[in-house]
């Protein structure tokens, strides 16, 4: 269990700015060696098996073991701080990109998914930590998107490096999409180094401290699962985080290979996943702001139309490359609406910060399911029905997302229209007096 520490004599303001200017600089380095797994995997993986149809595996596989590693390094986090478990998720991002390098070395198609789960411990963290930058924020939504836009600069710069990276591999004997995994291990453990060394104090350890000084009530011991699901704001954040990441990672992590089967080089997937990957960080301000100013809620409905758009632009594509461009835009820009709304709704909960690691951790848990379940079919989807018929299927999911936020706001409704009183959405998309002031 987490230790609550005296809240440190800087002021909270100024603590919390150093806090995001730790987590920044180390997500810069953590999203760059991301790029290896979101786009290098796949060729990769195209290379050892011979076909199309195994090429999601990595993808899916590494948002797995995000999910499943985040749910371990919650428990890490509740115990030991944001700092260690960040750290401890970097690490283990380091080994499994040094498993892929031994995977494409000896050709085993084995070690290649064993290093792709590995690495999704750098997913896991990079993901994390814009629950790190909201533990002592007023502006949720704002400290959340700030370290998502931070992200941003190293996962767009990464897809970029697929082209120059490919050398580097080839002069050590190894192919050219494994030179992405071979930055992505000094990536992951200057950004282990960075946390160790400057998150301090640890933002969660000041939080729960500041919790039990104002009398905010503990973590439950047994039942807290009962707990976290029965607030209805968690369910509905981890519908959103769930949903957004099955549909975009279903579609994106064939994307590199349908562009290669119609005569894409390798330098100009990397551009247009890179493009992609711009969509899916760079708007993090304005959803970050949207959500402040409008409602979590709002801004993960938003998320789910611009999903579906980008499931309707899929199927018709075909074979045209700007018709898969429009689709990837889109697909990432609603994934980002529905990572900070859905985000910003569970980090809003009425929960204290050492339950709310294992929300987090849930959060990502269903993230990683649902893109494994995306990201493993969407191979199979490709080689048996092509681009279009995987637009469609990952599109479906949108339509129960959209439903549930409008089941949601018509109940948000229903007090004011009673003349009961209103509960309103106010920083990160929660509830007016939960938040810090």
């Amino acid at each position: 269990m987490l230790t609550p520490r005296p809240s440190p004599a800087l002021p909270m303001p100024l603590l919390q700015r150093r806090t995001i200017r730790v987590l920044v600089a180390a997500q810069l380095l953590g999203a760059l060696g991301l790029a290896a797994g979101g786009t290098a995997g796949a060729l990769l993986a195209e290379r050892l098996t011979g076909g199309a149809a195994a090429a999601g595996l990595p993808l899916s596989l590494l948002v797995l073991g995000s999910g499943v590693g985040a749910v371990a390094v919650a428990r890490v986090m509740r115990d030991h701080g944001r700092r260690v478990g960040l750290a401890a998720a970097y690490l283990a991002g380091t080994a499994g990109a040094a498993l892929v390098v031994a995977a494409a070395g000896w050709e085993s198609w084995p070690l290649l998914l064993a290093g792709s789960l590995l690495l999704g411990g750098g997913n896991a963290a990079v993901m994390l930590a814009r629950y790190a930058a909201a533990d002592l924020a007023s502006h949720r939504g704002r400290a959340i998107s700030t370290v998502v836009t931070a992200a941003s600069v190293g996962a767009v710069a990464g897809p970029n490096l697929l082209g120059p990276a490919g050398p580097l591999a080839e002069g050590v004997g190894l192919p050219a999409p494994t030179g992405l995994f071979l930055l992505a291990i000094p990536a992951f453990a200057a950004a282990a180094v960075v946390l160790l060394a400057f998150l301090r104090p640890d933002p969660l350890q000041v939080a729960a401290a500041t919790a039990r000084s104002t009398g905010q009530p503990a973590a439950a011991g047994r039942g807290e699962l009962a707990v976290l699901l029965g607030d209805r704001h968690i369910r509905l954040a981890l519908l959103v985080l769930a949903v957004a990441n099955l549909t975009m990672v279903g579609v994106m992590a064939v994307a590199p290979v349908h562009l290669h089967h119609h005569g894409a080089a390798m330098g100009t997937i990397g551009l247009i996943v890179g493009a992609h990957i711009a969509a899916m960080y760079l708007p993090s301000p304005v959803t970050g702001w949207l959500a402040d100013a409008f409602g979590a809620r709002v801004v993960a409905g938003v998320g789910g139309l611009l999903l579906l758009a980008a499931g309707a632009a899929a199927a018709v594509a075909g074979s045209s490359r700007v018709g898969v461009v429009v689709s990837l835009l889109l697909l990432g820009v609603g994934w980002n609406a529905g990572l900070i709304g859905g985000s910003a709704l569970l980090r809003d909960a009425p929960v204290s910060p050492s339950l709310r690691t294992r929300a987090e951790g849930l959060g990502e848990l269903g993230m990683g399911a649902a893109a494994a379940v995306g990201g493993g079919g969407a191979g199979l989807l490709l080689a048996g029905g092509g681009f279009g018929l995987l637009g469609l299927v990952a599109a479906a999911p949108c339509l129960l997302l959209l439903a549930a936020v409008a089941v949601g706001a018509r109940r948000q409704a229903e007090p004011s229209a009673a003349g009961g009183p209103v509960v309103t959405e106010g920083s990160g998309g929660g509830r007016r007096g939960h938040g810090r002031p």
